[in-house]
């Protein structure tokens, strides 16, 4: 028999958005993003252009949006 205790201990601490600088715009329309494409599973596309730049096109929705354009 496995032991499971092992395999089955996570961090489950959530994270201080303000200590991970998720604090601008980008980070909480992608969550949006996110959340709100959840259900349309395999037909939501991400493409990441160059660095800090993410592309995600929900196919079922028709909807596309580019996240993280910040000037350095």
């Amino acid at each position: 028999m496995a032991d499971i205790d092992i395999v089955m201990r996570y961090d489950v601490e959530p994270p201080d958005l303000w200590e991970a600088g998720a604090t601008g715009e980008e980070d909480i329309s992608f969550a949006a993003f996110s959340l709100a494409h959840a259900a349309c599973g395999e037909d939501v596309l991400e493409v990441r252009i160059g660095e800090h730049t993410l592309l995600e096109w929900c196919m079922a929705c028709s909807v596309m949006q580019i996240f993280g354009l910040r000037e350095m």
